[in-house]
């Protein structure tokens, strides 16, 4: 939680009023052609990364960008002790759904730690692909925790991570048996004489055909028929796993997607429908195309789906296979600039430039910005995840929200926010005058000066200087007065915000 002393709101009067002069730059849709333009390599880190670091940059450059798509593509090869250890701070996090909701029970600062925990991940994880394809996993298969909260935290350890590079025929297995899915699509209830259709609907439209991929409504009745009895067990022994319940199941014929399904089977109608979906060729361009969409362009490139979704098909649904086939695309390596950052990349992507000098504590609630930037993690509602394109973020709202986050979260170097600190001096290195301080200033968050257009640097240049004159020597008293805000400024531009 932030805490402002009257000092601290004259400051932040002063700081809107610096970000108001400057509206017509912070509110440009999109960085300028060409002064915008990444290096390639660039372009490779903002995409498989949640935002670059100078570590990242060192490595690429050492290595090549398909040598460093390759590394990441091979997360289990990558260690990540920082990660681990802190999450073995929170044991219930590895245990049951039950040790999730009796350790809530003790101490509610169980429901920061849930979502804070995907933040903290994205940010510090060495496995930053990896980190992403959970994250577009988690959006594909969503499920709101409410008050499934335990039975989510197992999902997105067994299911989601488990399965997020590896093939989609047994993500989506993991997943239709996933206690979490169950009871939020309401298959653990579905029976032979009520079967229940939304599982049977969104495992079709969502998870694998897509709205137009060739399914009907006799279909979706069908399935929902094959799936009764998928359940979840209530016993001691089993208790909260998978469960098919044959005494509830319907034993008779069925006609799904072209394919007959004799009477008298049980749960093998169930594993054949999701056979069938896993393997379909609809299946196979509906997450291509997503894929597409989140890695390179909202409007994804027609041929670019297409070989992507033979790469799909001709692996058996090898998720790395297919993913290394986007990213090693020309079409991904003309799609600079294009993918506007959701208010989760966006805030890792802060978090991550301001590394250096971020610490903290205990008690992190910075998580709780998401939820005014909406998209705060495992609480999206409707069944289809998160909005993938720039359309449902640009507006007047959502960049106001995430502009004060910008300008504001800097301020933790004064303690503005509670249980953080942030050293900016090990951000941004000290500089002799205005134009080498914005210049430090501008490489920190973004990559290189290059990516600011000159009369953006001469503005910021001159709200630096003492006296309006950015060549002469930078007081000290000028550097820490104005650096949070040119930092803020930074973070809000538009040049940050796509990538």
């Amino acid at each position: 939680m932030q805490q402002f002393s009257r000092r601290d709101m004259l400051k932040l009067t002063g700081l809107a009023a610096v970000a108001a002069s400057n509206v017509g730059w912070l509110a440009k849709v999109r960085a300028q052609e060409g002064t915008a333009q990444a290096d390639p390599s660039w372009h490779v880190l903002s995409r498989v990364t949640w935002g670059p670091m100078a570590v990242d940059v060192e490595r690429i450059q050492a290595i090549g960008a398909e040598a460093y798509i390759d590394w990441q593509l091979s997360p289990e090869n990558i260690p990540d002790s920082g990660v681990d250890e802190w999450l073995s701070k929170f044991d219930y996090l590895a245990g049951t759904a039950r040790g999730v909701y009796d350790r809530a029970y003790v101490d509610d600062y169980v429901y920061t730690v849930v979502p804070w925990q995907r933040i903290y991940r994205a940010a510090y994880s060495e496995r930053q692909l990896f980190e992403l394809m959970v994250e577009f996993w988690t959006d594909h298969f969503n499920i709101a925790a409410g008050d499934s909260m335990g039975e989510k935290i197992v999902d997105d350890r067994e299911v989601i991570r488990r399965h997020a590079l590896g093939n989609f025929r047994d993500l989506l297995f993991a997943s239709a048996q996933s206690p979490a899915m169950l009871f939020y699509l309401n298959n653990a209830e579905s029976v032979a004489e009520h079967p229940n259709e939304n599982y049977a609907r969104e495992v079709m439209e969502l998870h694998t055909l897509g709205v137009n991929g060739g399914y009907t409504e006799a279909d979706v009745r069908a399935v929902a028929r094959a799936l009764t009895g998928w359940t979840v067990a209530d016993t001691a022994n089993g208790a909260g796993s998978f469960y098919f319940d044959g005494s509830v199941h319907d034993y008779g014929e069925k006609q799904i997607l072209g394919y007959v399904f004799p009477a008298g089977r049980g749960i093998e109608d169930g594993l054949q429908v999701l056979d069938i979906l896993a393997t379909h060729p609809s299946t196979a361009r509906f997450i291509a195309s997503k894929l597409a969409r989140r890695f390179v362009s909202d409007q994804p490139p027609e041929d670019l789906v297409e070989s992507a979704a033979q790469i799909f098909l001709n692996s058996g649904g090898d998720i790395r296979q297919t993913m290394r086939h986007i990213l090693l695309s020309p079409q991904f390596a003309a799609a600079q600039g294009q993918k506007f950052r959701r208010p989760i990349d966006f805030m890792v992507a802060m978090l991550r430039a301001l590394r250096p000098g971020l610490d903290f504590g205990n008690r992190p609630y910075l998580v709780w910005s998401l939820e005014d930037l909406g998209q705060l993690p495992y609480n999206w509602n409707p069944p289809n995840g998160y909005p993938d394109a720039a359309g449902a973020w640009l507006n007047t709202n959502g960049l106001l929200n995430r502009w004060n986050l910008a300008l504001g979260f800097p301020y933790a170097s004064e303690g503005w926010w509670d249980d953080i600190s942030l050293n900016l001096n090990a951000v941004v290195p000290h500089a002799a005058n205005a134009n080498q301080l914005v210049a430090n200033a501008v490489t920190a968050i973004l990559g290189t000066p290059a990516r600011l257009p000159r009369e953006d640097f001469d503005l910021l240049s001159a709200f630096v200087a003492d006296d309006g004159n950015p060549t002469i020597p930078l007081s000290e008293e000028a550097r820490a007065d104005k650096l949070p805000t040119l930092i803020g400024l930074l973070l809000a531009s538009p040049q940050f915000q796509w990538h």
